[in-house]
């Protein structure tokens, strides 16, 4: 092997590790984000509904 196939070859390798590298990073975001999304819509309290129970309609 020549040194060109070999610098090549190691080139090809790095990119591929950089891009893992960047596709880990964002789905470890995005993952994040998530779970705090999730977390802050537990939070949440249910404000309760104006009528519902309330009022009872009898009328026919």
């Amino acid at each position: 092997m020549d040194i060109n196939s070999i610098m090549s070859a190691q080139v090809a390798q790095l990119q591929q590790t950089v891009q893992m590298s960047i596709m880990d990073k964002s789905l470890n975001l995005a993952t994040a984000s998530t779970v705090e999304m999730l977390e802050q819509m537990s939070e949440q309290t249910n404000s309760p509904h104006p009528y519902k129970g309330t009022v009872i309609d009898v009328s026919l």
